[in-house]
């Protein structure tokens, strides 16, 4: 096996076999293909697959985040216009530990539109990754 294999198979090696063409689409081919862009396209891609299949709830998001093998997320603080989300999961802390960061910004443009939806406001979100909690937390603000 050649080195390059060698090192794909080492990154991925505790995720599911299953996952594993995934995740490199994901965190390795895709980001090449977008560029510098990569960010607002991914953050625009999860908006759009939002519209497409929207939820009638806040646990109905987080069980599209968990089909999709995103991770499991929870709804941590709710106020008049932020609400917070942690995102946790087996999957999720192999991502925090990939050497390549691996990139939210389809999770979060999901988020902020599944929000806006819901609400019938603009919704946008950020996120931050607790490499030591082994979480992310998405913090959506509507308007």
């Amino acid at each position: 096996m050649n080195e390059q294999i060698a090192n794909l198979f080492d990154e991925y090696s505790d995720v599911p076999s299953s996952l594993i063409g995934h995740e490199v689409l994901r965190n390795q081919l895709l980001p090449d293909l977008l560029g510098k862009e990569k960010d607002t396209i991914l953050y625009f891609m999860g908006k759009s697959l939002a519209r497409k299949y929207p939820c009638e709830s806040i646990d109905e998001i987080g069980t599209f985040f968990g089909a999709m093998s995103w991770g499991e997320l929870y709804l941590e603080k709710e106020k008049k216009k932020e609400y917070q989300f942690t995102l946790s999961g087996e999957l999720t802390q192999k991502r925090l530990k990939y050497k390549t960061p691996y990139n939210f910004r389809l999770e979060a443009g999901f988020l902020a539109e599944q929000i806006t939806l819901l609400l019938g406001t603009t919704a946008e979100c950020a996120y931050e990754c607790h490499s030591k909690k082994q979480t992310i937390s998405f913090t959506v603000m509507t308007t």
